[in-house]
C-alpha cells in the first residue's frame, strides 16, 4: 500500500509504525512528493487499516493508493 503524507510526517509515521512491533515496514519512496510505501503481513491487515484510518483523520496522510 502507498501512501502521500506531508512531507513534515514521513518520521512520524515510521515512528508510530515501530510502535506497532510487527504491523508494517514503512520505505520512502519519494522523500520531496512524501510518498511512502507500507509492507506487511496479510494477517495485519485489519489492524493497519485502523491505523491508517486514524492517521488520515488526524491529517498526516493524505492519500491512500491500495496496490
Amino acid at each position: 500500500m502507498s501512501l502521500i503524507l506531508k512531507r513534515s510526517d514521513i518520521s512520524y509515521l515510521k515512528f508510530i509504525m515501530e510502535g506497532y512491533d510487527g504491523l508494517g515496514i514503512v520505505t520512502t519512496l519519494d522523500p520531496f512528493m512524501a510518498q511512502a510505501m507500507v509492507t506487511y503481513p496479510l494477517s495485519r491487515r485489519q489492524t493497519l487499516e485502523e491505523l491508517i484510518d486514524a492517521l488520515v483523520d488526524e491529517g498526516v496522510i493524505k492519500e491512500v493508493i491500495e496496490s
